[in-house]
């Protein structure tokens, strides 16, 4: 089966359109054209006729009273008519100028031009060149009959192309009607195709995310096309299936570290583990839903948006806003296994340079972005409940350079004297300490009361496009 991108379609539904338009409207310049060469012609046959009389009234003014100029003025009326009659008969396309295709119209013009040129023009000739002013007495009688019956030929032929013009007056006006109702019937069945095509399959992506919003991760889209929107609904549902299955997995984790917390109350040690693991299971469900929501939020927004577009047609808005929506779900997706892979952090035996070492090396081969990692002193034992939440702050800070920094370099430090400092570099955006550090900015909330947690401090310094720093400063 073909795939067409959505695009493709409205822009394959369109050029028909247009082409079906470009037909009638076609038909229409064709008719108008028709009827102003059929015009013209109607006006040069009825020249045609002023100019046989003018001929008929300079020949009797020459037999009354003969001279060269009365000689002249009839040869140059000869010729115009004759100009005109060639004009009438071959047609003229730059005035335009020509006569109806139909055969009657046609024979007429070819009478006229026989007539002239075997029996009115030689008569002319006649009564011209006669030098007895009897002789063209008897000469211009017969030429009036002549002249009569030619004029009613001429007549005929006017009337010949007025019904012509009067068939392409109808003709016009029926494909007028034809253009409104193509006008009509196009619009409706526009609109019908893009309701089909866009509008339906938006909204059901928009009442599927609404309904993910309250935690109902069992709704799911139909694939009902092979385009992007088939591919959104695609993503959702995987999406979807991600959540479920994380939830659920949530849940069994939390009764097997509930399970082994129980098996280890004994020690205090153990009991401690136990403590940061219940709060941990807490932390992990709020950083999940905070992380979420806040990718369902944005593509309920985007989505929005992508329909007003569609309404309003703005059909290459709306393929930019489809590339938005594409790249939010891929987000919300890395999101869902990154969270997944926090979830799964051990440390059990490790000590604070091999965690971190161990971190920046799996986030370095997953993400292609280059890490270095220096030591200064000697590093103490760290508890295991320590070490844990250094290390989701650690992978915290990892996680914020590569979504929200675009950085290509991070360095991390590990200094050690009188107090242990851990500096995390990175060559990103940077953002405005002053409006992004405060309590509304989920990932960063969460990095602070981590760190609170083990008695640590924690510092951001950054600003716009020179990078950020953050500073952990562990106990003593």
């Amino acid at each position: 089966m073909i795939r067409l991108k959505i695009r493709d379609k409205i822009t394959g539904v369109l050029v028909i359109y247009f082409l079906v338009a470009l037909v009638a409207i076609g038909s229409t310049l064709m008719a108008s054209w028709r009827l102003e060469g059929g015009a013209a012609a109607i006006n040069d046959a009825g020249r045609e006729r002023m100019r046989s009389y003018r001929i008929a009234y300079l020949l009797e003014q020459q037999i009354v009273a003969p001279t060269a100029q009365l000689h002249r003025d009839i040869q140059y009326e000869m010729v115009l008519f004759e100009n005109t009659l060639n004009e009438l008969a071959h047609g003229n396309p730059s005035r335009p100028l020509f006569l109806p295709k139909e055969v009657d119209v046609h024979s007429k013009m070819a009478q006229l031009s026989r007539s002239w040129y075997a029996d009115v023009k030689p008569q002319i000739g006649k009564i011209l060149n006669s030098s007895n002013i009897l002789e063209q007495q008897v000469e211009l009688k017969s030429y009036r009959p002549m002249l009569e019956h030619y004029v009613a030929d001429i007549n005929d032929l006017v009337t010949l192309v007025e019904r012509s013009n009067h068939s392409a007056t109808l003709l016009l006006r029926l494909l007028q009607i034809f253009l409104m109702i193509l006008a009509l019937l196009g619009t409706v069945l526009l609109v019908y195709l893009f309701s089909q095509m866009v509008v339906r399959p938006v909204t059901q992506l928009h009442d599927g995310i609404k309904r993910m919003t309250t935690a109902d991760f069992s709704v799911r889209l139909p694939i009902t096309s092979q385009d992007e929107l088939g591919e959104l609904a695609v993503g959702f549902n995987h999406m979807a299936d991600e959540l479920k299955d994380l939830y659920m997995t949530l849940e069994r984790r939390v009764e097997e570290k509930t399970r082994s917390i129980e098996a280890k109350n004994s020690e205090l040690a153990t009991l401690d583990i136990e403590m940061a693991i219940s709060e941990e299971r807490n932390h992990l469900a709020q950083e999940l839903h905070d992380s979420i929501a806040q990718s369902l939020a944005f593509l309920n927004i985007q989505v929005q948006l992508l329909q007003e577009d569609f309404q309003n047609g703005h059909n290459a808005d709306a393929v930019k806003g489809l590339a938005k929506i594409r790249e939010g779900v891929q987000e919300s997706y890395d999101d869902v296994r990154e969270l997944l892979m926090h979830f799964r952090t051990r440390i059990t035996g490790t000590d604070l340079p091999t965690a971190i070492r161990s971190a920046l090396d799996k986030f370095e081969e997953k993400t292609g972005i280059k890490t270095s990692f220096n030591i200064d002193g000697e590093v103490p034992l760290l508890q295991e409940g320590h070490v844990l939440q250094i290390m989701h702050i650690v992978q915290e800070s990892l996680s914020n350079a590569r979504k929200h920094a675009t950085a290509s370099q991070i360095n991390v430090e590990l200094v050690c004297a009188e107090e242990c400092v851990i500096n995390i570099h990175d060559n990103g955006i940077g953002f405005d300490v002053t409006h992004e550090v405060g309590d509304d900015h989920v990932g960063l909330r969460i990095m602070r009361e981590r760190a609170q947690r083990i008695g640590a401090e924690l510092f951001f310094k950054s600003s716009p496009n020179k990078g950020t720093h953050i500073c952990l400063i562990l106990p003593k």
